[in-house]
């Protein structure tokens, strides 16, 4: 098997009104597709920022980090309100279709990811579930390499409690300077890698063992590349009968990285905002019930 690396993209730093910055990525900007993930953001937030947001044909999760200060106030149309906390998830099967708000419960500073992950056509009929995943219910391992937070899916031995429709890994790690980490990718699945802080190398591993690397080419290894703080990259394994690896290596600095990982989802994407469907048609239909109230309305009381 051959792991494809992407080009590394580096996030461009915007504005989101007086309260919140972010680093956008698209799966469109990237030379191999990340799918699942079609679109993440890099927020610190400090105040309200923005109305509630229709959401459906996916999976929407918030990850705050641990240094996250204060709590977020999580509302949807559904009648769910949670508050999460430093190195919480958020998690919306958004399905058919749901509303959405996210803002800071008083004072707050919030720094974390939103990541948008697509499902399948089949899955897109989904009633909306939401729930909350606590920083104390995620297994951590600890090794001498570092420190890794098991957010979603299996690693290492351990399992998230988190229920997903489709396998999906999200692993949230710091390794210490110099330190590797060996990250098994099965076949038909992509990852999305994001240095969050410090400098980080991929290297692409084609099988756990024996596997001859890619020939050199001009321009550089094709198997390496080099992440530094709000960059990323797309990994890509094709369908085949080897297991193969990434692994990421701290530089001098201690490294603080994000990986999310699932098995692709191979049909069109037709997005508008957070609303993502496999055609044209099943988009405007998204919409018109979106427009017709279909998603449901907060209640006055969760309206900031």
């Amino acid at each position: 098997m051959t792991i494809h690396l992407s080009n590394v993209v580096a996030g461009q730093l915007q504005s989101a009104g007086g309260a919140c910055t972010v680093r956008p990525f698209l799966h469109t900007d990237f030379s191999h597709s990340p799918s699942p993930v079609v679109m993440v953001d890099h927020f610190v937030m400090t105040g309200a920022t923005s109305a509630p947001q229709p959401h459906a044909g996916l999976c929407a999760a918030t990850l705050l980090f641990e240094d996250a200060k204060g709590a977020m106030r999580c509302q949807d149309s559904t009648g769910n309100e949670h508050e999460a906390q430093a190195g919480d998830l958020h998690w919306t099967v958004a399905g058919t279709g749901i509303l959405r708000a996210q803002q800071p419960a008083g004072e707050a500073r919030l720094n974390g990811l939103r990541i948008a992950l697509n499902l399948p056509d089949r899955q897109k009929s989904l009633p909306p579930a939401v729930s909350l995943l606590r920083a104390w219910e995620m297994p951590v391992i600890q090794t001498n390499a570092g420190r890794v937070r098991v957010v979603a899916g299996s690693h290492g031995g351990w399992q998230s409690p988190l229920a997903t429709p489709e396998a999906l890994m999200i692993l949230d790690g710091w390794l210490r300077p110099g330190a590797t980490q060996l990250l098994p990718l099965p076949p038909g699945w992509n990852a999305w890698v994001y240095a969050v802080q410090g400098e980080l190398g991929v290297r692409a591993r084609h099988r756990v063992r024996g596997a001859p690397p890619l020939p050199k080419r001009q321009g550089g290894d094709p198997d390496f590349a080099v992440l530094h703080a709000g960059s990323a990259l797309a990994a890509s394994a094709p369908s085949a009968d080897d297991e193969g690896v990434l692994l990421l290596m701290a530089g001098r600095a201690p490294a603080h990285f994000v990986l999310i990982a699932g098995p692709a989802v191979d049909e069109p994407v037709f997005r508008h905002g957070p609303i993502v469907m496999a055609s044209q048609r099943g988009l405007s239909r998204a919409l018109a019930a979106y427009e017709a109230g279909d998603f449901g309305q907060l209640r006055q009381d969760q309206v900031v």
